[in-house]
């Protein structure tokens, strides 16, 4: 994939694209605009799953989800990591 090294828009739109892989269609790279990557990790898109009940839950690589207190990335086959999401003032 390449890379993006500038961009020459200060806030990009939502609806402006950038490239990624599509694991649901065998990797296949696709556009993708922000507004997508967006609805996609905060929970609103049918591919982000149900949290894991541990890391060695069932998962494919690339699969995201999402609670109140942790985001979980599958980084692997039945292969989990999270992340704690701390609230700032």
């Amino acid at each position: 994939m390449a890379k993006i090294s500038t961009y020459a828009t200060a806030t990009p739109a939502l609806t402006d694209m950038v490239p990624g892989t599509d694991t649901g269609e065998a990797n296949a790279t696709k556009n993708f605009t922000f507004e997508a990557i967006r609805d996609f990790i905060s929970g609103q898109h049918a591919d982000v799953t149900n949290v894991p009940a541990s890391a060695g839950s069932t998962g494919v690589a690339g699969q995201l989800a999402v609670d109140a207190n942790y985001l979980y990335a599958c980084v692997a086959t039945n292969t989990w990591k999270r992340v704690a999401i701390a609230g700032w003032v």
